[in-house]
Order: C-alpha cells, then sequence, then structure tokens
C-alpha cells in the first residue's frame, strides 16, 4: 500500500496571493489528488509483474480524505504478497510497481493542483 499526503505549508500566504479561500484550495488539491491516484492506479497495473494478473487487478484507490489543512490518498494493492513484490525478500529481488507508479504521477499532481489554483484564482 502507498499513501500521498499533501501537507500544504505557507497556506496563508497562498490563499491571500491567489485570492481564493482556504477551501477553494483543499478542492483543488482534494480534485488533483483524485487525478493523480487515478493514474497511480492505472500505471501500477500496467507496471506491475503478472503471472495470473491477481495482483494487478486487485491494485484499487481509495476515497480522497481531506481536512482543513491536509488531503490524502490512497493506493492499495490488495494482494497479500504485493509487499514482498514491491519490496523483495531476502529470497526473491524486488519488483516494485507502486513506487515508480507515485514518481511518475508527482508532476501530475502539482500541475493539476495548479491549473485548479488557477480556475479558482480571482485575478484570472
Amino acid at each position: 500500500m502507498a499513501d500521498i499526503n499533501v501537507k500544504w505549508s505557507g497556506l496563508d500566504n497562498l490563499i491571500e496571493e491567489l485570492g481564493v479561500t482556504a477551501g477553494a484550495t483543499i478542492e483543488a488539491a482534494a480534485s488533483a489528488m483524485k487525478i493523480t491516484t487515478g493514474q497511480v492506479q492505472a500505471t501500477a497495473k500496467q507496471v506491475a509483474p503478472k503471472r495470473t494478473g491477481y495482483m494487478a487487478n486487485n491494485i484499487s484507490v481509495d476515497p480522497v480524505k481531506k481536512t482543513a489543512t491536509s488531503v490524502t490518498g490512497t493506493v492499495n494493492a490488495k494482494a497479500d504478497y504485493s509487499s514482498f513484490v514491491e519490496f523483495g525478500t531476502y529470497k526473491m529481488s524486488a519488483q516494485p510497481f507502486i513506487r515508480p507508479a507515485v514518481s511518475a504521477a508527482q508532476s501530475l499532481f502539482i500541475k493539476t493542483t495548479i491549473d485548479k489554483l488557477k480556475e479558482a484564482a480571482t485575478f484570472k
């Protein structure tokens, strides 16, 4: 399982500069997180080693969780042996599929968040 946690620092300055409310900022990040976790899921399914396809077919996305100050997206690899494949064991080398998918999607999250914030900004 991989957790993607986004923590904003300097949120008040960003809100002031953009002219958006804290709620609009969190909504923008939540929307971007939903898109990003979907992309992570798709990439992980594509990259996951497939013998039977069970592991790749059991990669899911939990609903995005948001609080007043954070947004959390979770992608789950639900096969019991997923962590052994991802991190390896003393008998087999790792074949990562979640971590590369998360790394590949980081820029998507940043770009999507910026785009969503621009849509919400009052200085358009």
